[in-house]
């Protein structure tokens, strides 16, 4: 007896275990991590735009940056393998700390859908690391969603958005127009044998088509658990109910037991 009070409450509590666990995954998944620069951009003087032969130069003409003018010197950064970049930070000999976001301005944004990030300088400056936080040693920082190294993948220059000229208006005519009179032709009366009824014609109705959408099914974040939230609910709550029947069931047996007297 004593046995099968142990297997239940060992059963009881693995069904409360299985039902917390998605939810405990889905919270602990979700801490952003820390994307810094790699320090051989900032040492030995930094890295200078104006000077510097090993660095590339090249377009930075992203998506991201297509809506706000962007003038001096651009530096591109790119994750090396992870992603998730919401904000960026990197420090300057003269500019000093530049932050971007996934709103473009005019000091940048966050591109490639959240794998790299373009500062613009407003002039040609140097890229140095900080010792001190949140800098730690390094010349930029970012906010991800795993820790990763970034490298500074080129330079370019600010780019203005083309802009459409207004439309132009014809000339107006010297010449002047003439409207021709119409005379008004007099219809004769109908007599009421020559009035011809017309029955209306019913428009025949389009049969109305119904398009059934497909519900994509909620995945918790980062967890990888494809079932959909409500789902996840009822089955989590079942567990629970479950497990804390079995648990609870020696205990509920022992109180019902027959008392001898």
């Amino acid at each position: 007896m004593q046995v099968r009070k142990a297997v239940l409450r060992a059963a009881g509590a693995a069904m409360v275990v299985f039902a917390v666990a998605p939810w405990i995954g889905a919270g602990s998944a979700s801490a952003a991590g820390i994307a810094y620069v790699d320090p051989k951009w900032g040492a030995d003087g930094g890295t200078n735009s104006a000077t510097n032969q090993t660095v590339l130069r090249d377009s930075c003409a992203y998506d991201e940056l297509a809506d706000v003018a962007h003038a001096g010197t651009g530096w591109h950064f790119v994750m090396t393998g992870g992603d998730g970049l919401t904000t960026f930070t990197a420090h300057f000999v003269n500019a000093g700390d530049i932050t971007v976001t996934t709103t473009d301005g005019a000091s940048g944004a966050i591109v490639q859908a959240g794998k790299g990030a373009v500062v613009y300088t407003p002039t040609d400056d140097t890229l140095v690391n900080v010792d001190a936080a949140p800098f730690n040693g390094h010349s930029g920082y970012g906010s991800a969603a795993t820790d990763d190294v970034m490298q500074l993948s080129h330079l370019c220059s600010g780019v203005t958005p083309p802009t459409s000229p207004p439309p132009s208006s014809p000339p107006p005519s010297s010449t002047p127009v003439t409207t021709p009179v119409t005379t008004p032709v007099s219809t004769p009366p109908t007599t009421a044998s020559q009035q011809v009824s017309v029955l209306p014609t019913k428009k025949s109705s389009t049969p109305k088509t119904s398009v059934l959408g497909t519900k994509a099914g909620s995945e918790l974040p980062h967890t990888g658990n494809g079932l959909p939230v409500t789902a996840l609910v009822v089955i989590s709550l079942g567990l629970l109910a479950g497990g804390g029947a079995l648990v609870a069931a020696p205990a509920v047996a022992r109180s019902k037991k027959p008392r001898r007297h």
